[in-house]
């Protein structure tokens, strides 16, 4: 079992996630402890980038004032709320139910996920890995399945990623702020668990949601029960994700920060502006896991007047304040600010396969 995860990960977008989940995540797949000790030492042992380091988890417990290397990397740490960190998970992991299957392993009409169904996911994203050489995964080839979708396919701005090679900067950013957009909505309230994705009523937002017949309670907690009241720090933490991917150089290649030069919202230092985003599918994804590594973290760090933490900590400070949305905007178009709107995203340079 944990050579076949250990196998299956290495290939996946984002800053690295913790191999063992959370508590809330541990407790609902109701995993058997020494077979999860064995999973972990497996991943640990190969090297996996995508769940061997709680890179994500570490951001957002800095964001929530977590100091202490060792407390930062625990993922249950007590600074961010343990549903704000679901939700940084969910962007990588999110939760999908299959209509049928012919591999064995999996569950139908249970609730896949790395954490609940590991070898049937891992048959699963090589599955699309391989077709997503000729196959572009959205509602219409791949439809609920979000795995598919979020990492080969139209939701790659879930990672501040473009959907494939070609696209535009202003597309995917427009896309970002969609799903800001969305998100906040859930955060603020103004989204309920028994809203339904297709009568959302944003720009673009049915031509990715529009098919799948779900609530937001579903989108963000199908199979976890213990999430359903908890659905704005969920759709908080997923825009935290979506944001911390953005600076990570596999995911968006940025310019230098211009000294002196700020965004209007608590003239907060602006961060360097973005040439492009990148699109995965052609990437060499040893090289794109290099950059979500905990020495990158470390790296983005040293600057001290704009760095991911600090942009989360101000998003933090307007989700507990509850600003509105035009307010939020404002901030995120600051992050997003394009050098060219009409730059198109490819693997970027020293990242594609050779």
């Amino acid at each position: 079992m944990a050579a076949v995860l250990a196998l299956c990960c290495s290939s996946v977008p984002a800053f690295q996630l913790s191999p063992s989940g959370t508590l809330i995540e541990r407790q609902r797949a109701d995993l058997n402890l020494p077979w999860y000790q064995r999973f972990q030492l497996g991943v640990a042992g190969r090297g996996v980038h995508q769940f061997t380091h709680p890179v994500h988890e570490q951001i957002t417990h800095r964001i929530y004032g977590c100091m202490v290397e060792s407390a930062c990397q625990n993922p249950d740490s007590e600074y961010a709320p343990p549903t704000v960190i679901a939700g940084v998970r969910w962007n990588d992991d999110p939760p999908f139910r299959l209509n049928g299957s012919s591999i064995g392993q999996c569950r139908v009409q249970e609730t896949v996920r790395v954490i609940t169904q590991p070898v049937c996911w891992y048959r699963l994203f090589k599955d699309a890995e391989q077709k997503s050489k000729t196959t572009f995964f959205d509602a219409d080839n791949a439809g609920g399945n979000l795995m598919y979708r979020s990492h080969f396919g139209d939701l790659q701005f879930l990672h501040a990623m473009a959907a494939q090679d070609g696209e535009t900067a202003s597309v995917t950013r427009e896309r970002i702020l969609m799903w800001g957009e969305f998100a906040w909505a859930v955060a603020s309230g103004d989204y309920t668990g028994a809203q339904r994705l297709a009568e959302v009523p944003l720009t673009g937002f049915s031509a990715f949601f529009g098919k799948v017949g779900w609530t937001v309670q579903d989108l963000f907690s199908l199979g976890n029960p213990a999430l359903r009241k908890n659905l704005p720090d969920i759709a908080f933490g997923s825009l935290l994700h979506l944001v911390e991917d953005s600076f990570a150089q596999g995911h968006v290649e940025r310019r230098d920060p211009l000294a002196g030069e700020r965004c209007p919202v608590g003239k907060q230092a602006k961060p360097g502006r973005v040439v492009s985003f990148h699109s995965y599918v052609h990437q060499d994804h040893q090289k794109h896991g290099d950059y979500d590594s905990p020495d990158a973290l470390l790296r983005g760090l040293l600057d001290p007047g704009v760095n991911v933490v600090i942009v989360g900590q101000t998003l933090k400070a307007m989700y507990e304040d509850k600003k509105d949305w035009p307010l939020v905007r404002d901030y995120l178009e600051c992050i997003f600010d394009l050098d060219d709107p009409s730059a198109k995203a490819d693997a970027g340079a020293g990242f594609s396969l050779q």
